[in-house]
């Protein structure tokens, strides 16, 4: 049988190495699409010269380029290159972490004049499989964006009520199958996590991955705490928030805790917690991917972080861990994502509270 994973972030090629390791005898191939970074992805590169991989064939797309000619001919080039490989690899199976790409529905297309009877499957992405993406109902996402593309590449283009939810996806890959979107429950569901474990593949390649960004891996293995930072421009947002991650940092170095710090890999400034203050903590390569992270650390760390993806896939990548979440409620739908946390035992919290919480955790609670 041959399957086809078409990828374009770190978690889809992680979900594609678990998912494809599992049927060995089967025909692979990994697809990095919409890739700003074509002539040296250090994914790509990876994928291509790894001993343990599970794909038969890789290939790379580019993608998010300026300029609408610039971009109109490199879509042109990349619809030429799919056509021809799906016609050459025929796929029983396409996978995809994102059904809103073009490059999928094209080749699901292709398949579909080929009448090879493919089967769309959807990997979970994060946070979108479980609480929607709600620009998908919008008027200019459903009316005038849908009507755009299939007047500009065809009506073979269907629009996703949510990530997962087009008429191209029949399967469904999900960390907490029983907590999808409503819009994905009437798809076949797959547990993801079960793939993951005791995966020596997954090990190898986060292993792999992290030592290329220059990250240590004796330390990783190592660490008890971890903290992973949102983006500048959410802490700014958010008082006291500098302030409270120093006494989060103090608290863990005094308690003896190895702890590591993983900053937002778009940063601008690489110390906004002036580290050199903690000599101590580990800081973390800012390129490398957190999930990465994750199956290479011990099994039950103490994690913290914002509401995002992150600490989503903490949950079920270290189903032993603690995890605090800071609340940010400066963001739309903020409720929409507690609730979900809450669901998977992630305790979302005010800065004071997690500061608190931290204390106590770690057995330094001052009186």
């Amino acid at each position: 049988m041959t399957q086809l994973f078409m990828c374009s972030t770190p978690l889809h090629i992680l979900n594609s190495i678990a998912i494809a390791s599992q049927t060995p005898d089967d025909d692979h191939h990994i697809w990095l699409i919409d890739q700003p970074d074509v002539s040296a992805n250090p994914y790509f590169e990876l994928l291509k010269h790894w001993q343990g991989t599970p794909f038969n064939g890789s290939r790379i797309f580019q993608g998010q380029v300026k300029g609408v000619i610039e971009k109109l001919q490199i879509r042109k080039r990349t619809f030429a290159d799919i056509e021809q490989a799906v016609y050459e690899l025929r796929p029983e199976t396409i996978y995809t972490g994102n059904d809103r790409r073009i490059e999928f529905q094209y080749a699901m297309h292709q398949c579909a004049l080929l009448r090879c009877n493919t089967k769309g499957t959807y990997m979970d992405e994060g946070t979108f499989t479980y609480v929607g993406r709600s620009a998908s109902t919008s008027f200019s996402d459903e009316v005038i964006d849908n009507l755009l593309k299939k007047v500009t590449y065809g009506f073979w283009w269907k629009h996703p009520p949510t990530i997962g939810g087009s008429d191209w996806i029949d399967d469904v890959y999900a960390a907490f199958p029983e907590l999808v979107h409503s819009e994905l429950k009437e798809k076949t569901i797959h547990p993801l996590q079960a793939c993951f474990q005791h995966n020596a593949a997954i090990d190898d390649f986060c292993r792999q991955l992290i030592e290329w960004f220059g990250a240590d891996e004796e330390h990783i293995r190592s660490l008890d705490a971890v903290i992973t930072l949102p983006h500048e421009s959410i802490i700014s947002r958010l008082p006291g928030y500098y302030d409270a991650m120093q006494s989060v940092l103090v608290t863990l170095t005094e308690r003896g805790l190895k702890t590591g710090v993983k900053l937002h890999p778009r940063n601008q400034n690489p110390d906004l917690l002036s580290l050199d203050a903690f000599p101590d903590t580990y800081r973390i390569p800012h390129r490398v991917p957190f999930e990465a992270l994750l199956p290479l650390l011990p099994p039950a760390p103490l994690i913290i972080g914002d509401v995002s993806s992150s600490l989503i896939n903490s949950r079920w990548l270290k189903p032993e861990s603690r995890i605090l979440s800071l609340q940010n409620q400066t963001f739309a739908e903020s409720h929409v994502f507690e609730r979900f946390f809450s669901q998977i035992g992630v305790q979302t919290q005010t800065l004071e509270t997690l500061l608190r919480n931290v204390e106590e955790w770690t057995g330094t609670a001052r009186g």
